[in-house]
């Protein structure tokens, strides 16, 4: 088995890149945090959560240099 400490981080072109992607689902949880004190969870759908995690996932890969698989 590998451990994850054995795996090579990205190169930082490739970090910055997935990190721009991921920005604009970090806007969208902003968005969905708004609606959600606003609104209340009925005005958010499934694929607007599963967007905003695949973001958080896409800036942790950016900021730790990290593979997932």
């Amino acid at each position: 088995m590998h451990s994850s400490e054995n795996k090579a981080k990205l190169p930082l072109t490739i970090r910055i890149l997935v990190g721009i992607a991921g920005i604009p689902s970090i806007v969208l949880a902003y968005m969905l945090v708004l609606t959600f004190m606003r609104e209340g969870i009925a005005g958010i759908s499934a694929f607007e959560v599963v967007y905003s995690l695949v973001g958080a996932v896409a800036l942790y890969i950016a900021i730790t240099g990290k593979r997932l698989f």
